[in-house]
């Protein structure tokens, strides 16, 4: 249960993840001016928490819509959007984490545990002019139990029945390439 709470929290990054509608009419709420959806390959480059740890698998596929906005890119991969910052190079930052409490629904009782999970992903828009095409990206995630909790059988041990890491805290490193799958609405 604990490996599901986190494998349904791991695609909702923008960092990574998930099934995009077809790209409609933007909503009125919906941040900046669309530059379309992508379809992105990801590629492991590193992993401490584990082999397969989380379901992580080294080739990934997702997409994502982008948008921007002066000095901003809005990461929409589906489920939410993430604000990320945007240099006049098309150079691009996001940050996001998001806390899973690891002793949630049917789990054993035991001691307080939650993971936090910190995504950051560092890339660059390409195309000509406003016309974005493709981007590429190098996104990290980086898992560590919050103050104060007790995660000793996340990790293999004594206390250890079904390991989810292979330590913690980890991480794990994907490099991002992504082409327009569909153009922005006119």
């Amino acid at each position: 249960m604990r490996m599901l709470l986190l494998l349904a929290v791991l695609p909702a990054l923008p960092a990574l993840s998930g099934c995009v509608e077809a790209f409609g009419d933007q909503a009125a709420d919906e941040p900046g001016t669309a530059l379309g959806a992508f379809h992105v390959v990801a590629t492991q480059t590193s992993n401490t928490c584990g082999e397969g740890a989380l379901g992580a698998a080294r080739l990934w596929e997702f997409d994502v819509e982008l948008a921007r906005d002066e000095g901003a890119l809005y990461w929409d991969n589906g489920a939410s959007v993430v604000q990320g910052i945007l240099d006049d190079d098309e150079g691009f930052s996001i940050e996001a984490r998001v806390v899973v409490d690891m002793r949630g629904g049917d789990m054993p009782p035991g001691p307080p545990c939650s993971v936090e999970r910190r995504d950051r992903a560092r890339g660059e828009l390409r195309g000509v002019d406003d016309d974005i095409t493709r981007f590429e990206a190098r996104m990290t995630y980086e898992f560590a139990p919050t103050a104060g909790s007790r995660c000793e059988d996340l990790v293999p041990g004594e206390l250890s029945v079904a390991p989810v890491f292979a330590a913690l805290p980890c991480g794990m490193t994907y490099d991002l390439e992504a082409k327009r799958s569909a153009r922005p609405p006119e």
